[in-house]
């Protein structure tokens, strides 16, 4: 840490403050009159998307590709699951080791998503004609790279949002948020057509080629917009100064955001659990198929999970006096919404004693469901948020994207894992 030097001060940050002011109190439509706020807000779209196109896609790939019973249908959400979650945390530790070349990132991941997406537009024709096993081999190939490609994507996003300021590590959040909405919006729909395993070829096209479009949109936006810019005066400085090649230590970063990476890690390991209890929660009273209130509660989830982001922005959390130690206790409290999911009507086992309470009973799940998500994407915005604000340069705040990122794709590994340990407690539960 000795030889680590501080660098110039924040000339990216205090070049984009006046920005960040105007966008402080603004509604999120004079917001989305800013270029740079929506580019950060598709970039946030587009990192959420090819995952919940995957998600989408799953029964799709389980019941067309490998027709239900096959040892490969079987193993797909967990094989695609642990893929994605273990190359992301390795890759996202080798990108943060890299501080240098950030809005490169952000270009050349969308790059390989839009390569990814392509090939997987064409195998829908195609898989007919190709053993399981290489179409398995083919598919976990495009979640491996696909999550290599969000990783490089979202550690350039992050890391120039810091240094233009949290309205923009907002932006980010929420346009994830949204990414999450509207496939779980567009299942819920269609559980009332007809059953969600019957999809066409037409609508797993257009799943993919919206990734693409998606991709693309975001590479014109970041083209006309000034994020790309951001990154010149580092760029500069590593030609000119060569000890501006040393690299934020760990250490450093740990010692100014432990408590919002710690929150980061908490949040992501409580959510992969929400999966778990909305799949295997069934409805009581209210007068829908399990088949409806399923993609139902994922919507309820979501749609907590944006408006939480959304509010990230108000004084109260984002005031010197909600500390990142207490964003960090925040995040803790979320334990305590866990337990109550057992209240309610695991695998069926929950018999009200009248139409009236089992009608109570769901409204209470619906309820909480929301809060839960509420809590998550608040408590995920307002700790990105809270980074720029705990470092001294614009250095330090670019290495912090790579960084946080750590966490955040540890969380989900840590989450994913965990999520077989309450699988197993909510199935065995009857």
């Amino acid at each position: 840490m000795d030889n680590f030097r501080e660098g110039s001060p924040s000339t990216e940050l205090h070049r984009h403050i006046g920005e960040e002011l105007e966008l402080e109190n603004a509604t999120l439509w004079v917001k989305l009159q800013d270029l740079n706020y929506t580019t950060f807000l598709l970039i946030g779209i587009a990192l959420l998307w090819p995952w919940n196109s995957f998600l989408s896609a799953s029964l799709y790939f389980q019941h067309d590709v490998f027709h239900d019973k096959t040892v490969f249908a079987k193993i797909y959400i967990s094989t695609m699951m642990s893929i994605s979650t273990i190359s992301s945390v390795i890759f996202n530790y080798w990108l943060s080791k890299r501080q240098h070349s950030y809005s490169r990132r952000i270009v050349r991941g969308l790059i390989w998503e839009i390569m990814v997406f392509g090939l997987l537009s064409m195998f829908v024709f195609v898989h007919k004609s190709l053993p399981d096993w290489l179409n398995f081999t083919f598919l976990m190939s495009t979640v491996l790279v696909s999550s290599l490609g969000t990783a490089m994507t979202q550690n350039g996003a992050m890391a120039l949002a810091n240094v233009f300021g949290p309205q923009f590590s907002q932006g980010v959040m929420v346009g994830q948020a949204v990414a999450g909405v509207l496939p779980s919006l567009v299942l819920f729909l269609v559980s009332y057509i007809g059953d969600p395993r019957d999809q066409s070829v037409g609508g797993i096209f257009a799943y993919f080629g919206s990734t693409v479009l998606v991709s693309v949109a975001c590479i014109v936006l970041y083209r006309v917009s000034s994020i790309g810019s951001a990154d010149k005066h580092d760029f500069l400085n590593r030609e000119l100064d060569p000890e501006a090649t040393v690299s934020v230590p760990f250490s450093l970063l740990f010692d100014k955001l432990r408590y919002l990476v710690l929150s980061i890690f908490t949040t992501f390991v409580v959510t992969l659990l929400f999966p778990v209890f909305a799949a295997n929660t069934f409805v009581s009273g209210l007068p829908m198929r399990n088949a409806q209130y399923i993609p139902f509660i994922f919507t309820v989830w979501n749609l907590g999970d944006l408006y939480g982001r959304a509010i990230s922005d108000y004084s109260f959390f984002q005031s010197p006096s909600f500390t990142p130690f207490k964003t960090f206790l925040y995040s803790i409290a979320r334990i305590g919404l866990v337990p109550l999911f057992f209240c309610f009507n695991l695998n069926s086992s929950a018999r009200p004693s009248s139409s009236f309470s089992a009608i109570v009973s769901d409204l209470l799940y619906i309820l909480l469901q929301f809060a839960f998500g509420v809590t998550n994407g608040n408590v995920l915005s307002v700790s990105f948020m809270k980074v720029s604000s705990q470092l001294n340069s614009d250095k330090q705040r670019k290495a912090a994207g790579g960084f946080t990122n750590i966490f955040l794709s540890a969380g989900l590994a840590f989450g994913s894992l965990l999520s077989y340990l309450f699988t197993y407690i909510v199935l065995s539960k009857s």
